[in-house]
């Protein structure tokens, strides 16, 4: 037979599981009603077009590219007039 201690100790791991259980299910439901939340949310955003449209993306991706080449073209302007100054500096020691 088993002794009052072991029946005691299955008794709270019983407890704790049941208990367990009951935080999992209410996480889940929990969990289950944010994401219907979040596609609502997902769903009048894309009816509204939320999202920046195709003419913006393609504009936005033309200046980038127009930016990047004038970002490359001034860091080699900087690049130079610090290989310049580098230069008279020496010149003048």
């Amino acid at each position: 037979m088993a002794t009052v201690e072991s029946l005691s100790a299955r008794l709270a791991t019983l407890e704790t599981t049941a208990s367990h259980e009951a935080s999992a299910a209410a996480v889940k439901e929990a969990q289950l009603a944010m994401l219907l939340q979040l596609r609502e949310v997902k769903a009048s955003l894309m009816a509204e077009g939320g999202g920046a449209s195709g003419k913006e993306v393609e504009g936005l991706k033309e200046e980038n590219a127009k930016l990047k080449l004038k970002n490359e073209k001034l860091e080699y302007r900087v690049q130079h007039l610090i290989k310049m100054l580098e230069e008279e500096e020496a010149k003048n020691r």
